[in-house]
């Protein structure tokens, strides 16, 4: 490209100084620039208005257009200025956002200046911004294999046991299905005030009508055993066997034999007898028939049962001889219901009867049987078949009656209340049993409260 015409320079008007321009085209050649020395700053070639033509047009006010600020072509060296104090490092050893070289820019990042000055001769600075300077990453190492986690293994035994668990409740809550839905209802409580503790009437059926006794007799259904357990509120828990022949005072009838009240308003005439007796309310009634001993006996396998005495009862069809022997369920139905060869009369058969109670349970609790399902659910059957309860219990209910009989048997808190006389003669002329006091009240005082001792219980006056 050649050189406007306007600015050839004329060899002949050449100014002094002239040639410490040329000094300075050499150093912008030669490299980096340098800014010219002050005197020349002026001394331009100038073109007046008397010279200009068409060849060599003057510029318009070229000269008096505003001089610019000569410092990003040619800086000025001047002593370096400190930076601003939010720029300055923190202290000298802290190293600075970016990752110095050598030379001058290892001199600068010392210092902590924000000023990086290439190595060289050129006089050209670059400052750096050290709070928009994005950070250097320091390099990145290859990224070492991470070890694969190790699969953990369950144990095995830990899977058994929780199936085994899993198992075993599914197995429990079957057998409460089935025993609920097996089990019979009867409206029986009376709805009177609630006393304190816990108290079950347990009574057995003896009603033919499931074929279980044979002997001919058809007459009305009674209560063939009758069976207290209280739990007072001190924990105390008592099982009381009330004779079937006490005389008691049924409500609505009069004074009689107390299983006849069963026959006169069935298992609520029987619970108001019962609570006018003691002074007790009934929380749960659980009833069991005849065919109930037999099947439960069988269904455990037979049990073990112990009686003193011979016996050849034709009545309940017994024969036994004194001792321990192991029964099926027919014999100890018959071992329950003895009572005329009995010495003692109803006594003796109450406790025979809480001996089948107790051996039956025991059996039914037991490992052996427990552990083998099939056992179980014939147990579980023959009971729930068996049973009758009020409209509020379920098998829970007999199954808290069952743990209360079974505190009851091994605290040997078990037995009769006091009695006066075996053979009362009532206004009507039938022999009845007559408790201490006709009722009894100091001692089914101490039942409610829960102070009974042992001794308290198989009283009986004049034996």
């Amino acid at each position: 490209m050649s050189t406007p015409p306007s600015f050839t320079p004329d060899p002949k008007r050449r100014r002094p100084g002239s040639d410490d321009a040329h000094v300075v085209g050499e150093e912008i050649r030669s490299g980096a620039p340098t800014p010219p020395p002050e005197a020349i700053a002026p001394q331009m070639w100038r073109i007046s208005e008397d010279e200009a033509d068409a060849a060599r047009p003057l510029m318009p006010r070229t000269l008096d257009q505003p001089q610019r600020d000569p410092s990003p072509i040619f800086p000025r060296r001047s002593a370096p200025q400190p930076a601003p104090p939010s720029y300055r490092p923190a202290s000298a050893s802290k190293p600075p956002s970016y990752a110095p070289g050598s030379g001058r820019a290892a001199q600068a990042a010392s210092s902590g200046s924000g000023t990086y000055a290439p190595s060289g001769n050129g006089p050209r600075q670059v400052t750096i911004n050290r709070s928009q300077a994005a950070p250097v990453a320091p390099p990145r190492s290859a990224p070492a294999s991470a070890p694969r986690p190790r699969r953990k293994r369950r144990h095995p035994i830990l899977k058994t046991l929780c199936l085994f668990l899993v198992i075993i409740l599914a197995w429990g809550g079957f057998l409460l299905w089935d025993a609920n839905t097996n089990m019979g209802r009867v409206s029986a409580l009376s709805g009177a005030a609630d006393t304190p503790g816990t108290t079950y009437l347990l009574a057995g059926s003896d009603s033919r009508a499931d074929g279980a006794v044979k002997d001919g007799f058809d007459g009305s259904e009674r209560a063939d055993s009758i069976m207290l357990v209280n739990v007072a509120p001190n924990g105390q828990t008592v099982a009381l066997s009330i004779p079937r022949d006490t005389y008691a005072e049924i409500p609505g009838v009069g004074w009689d034999k107390i299983n006849a009240s069963y026959a006169y308003g069935g298992p609520q005439l029987l619970v108001e007898t019962v609570e006018k007796l003691t002074g007790l309310t009934v929380d749960h009634f659980v009833q069991i028939g005849m065919g109930a001993v037999p099947d439960m006996v069988d269904a455990v396998g037979g049990v073990e049962l112990c009686y003193d005495n011979d016996a050849d009862d034709q009545y309940s069809g017994l024969k036994w001889s004194a001792g321990c022997h192991t029964v099926d369920g027919t014999t100890a139905l018959q071992f329950s219901r003895m009572r005329y060869q009995d010495p003692e009369g109803d006594i003796g058969r109450t406790k025979r009867q809480r001996q089948v109670i107790s051996k039956v349970i025991a059996s039914a609790a037991s490992p052996a049987t427990l552990v083998n399902p099939a056992k179980t659910l014939r147990v579980e059957r023959a009971g729930s078949k068996s049973f009758t309860v009020d409209q509020d219990s379920s098998v829970l209910t007999v199954g808290a009656l069952v743990m209360a009989l079974r505190s009851a048997s091994s605290s040997q808190m078990m037995g009769v209340p006091p009695i006066e006389s075996l053979n009362f003669t009532t206004s009507a002329g039938a022999s009845a049993v007559l408790l201490r006091d006709t009722t009894a009240d100091d001692f089914f005082a101490k039942l409610r409260a829960g102070t009974l001792t042992s001794s308290d219980l198989n009283q009986v006056d004049g034996v």
